[in-house]
């Protein structure tokens, strides 16, 4: 289990109707701030392992991982990175993204946990 912390959203981060979020670490550029969440992990190195059936828990909402793509654990690790869909895996799904259920996007704060179950 492997926890980060929302430090930042940027003023494009969220938008209604549109059921996905980006996340990247601090060390994300200003341009790539204005459309992410930010998020900081509490330890260093990550050793992330998600896969289908790993779980996510934003706030006190639990989703299950049914696709995450293969591009995915290397990008948390390195840079913080991941796309987070709360939508139905289509048929060519984003090798960056995390497809979660149920597809209800959850909102996000500063100051909100996110947690990696894998």
């Amino acid at each position: 289990m492997i926890t980060s912390e929302v430090i930042e959203i940027g003023p494009n981060a969220i938008v209604e109707n549109d059921p996905l979020v980006i996340l990247f670490g601090p060390e994300a550029t200003s341009n790539l701030k204005d459309v992410a969440v930010i998020q900081k992990f509490a330890k260093q190195p990550l050793e992330l392992n998600l896969r289908r059936g790993s779980q996510i828990k934003i706030r006190d909402h639990t989703y299950k991982v049914t696709f995450c793509g293969k591009l995915v654990n290397a990008n948390l690790q390195g840079v913080g990175h991941a796309t987070l869909c709360f939508e139905p895996v289509p048929d060519t799904p984003l090798e960056s993204a995390i497809y979660l259920s149920p597809e209800k996007f959850p909102g996000f704060s500063v100051g909100d946990k996110i947690t990696y179950i894998s």
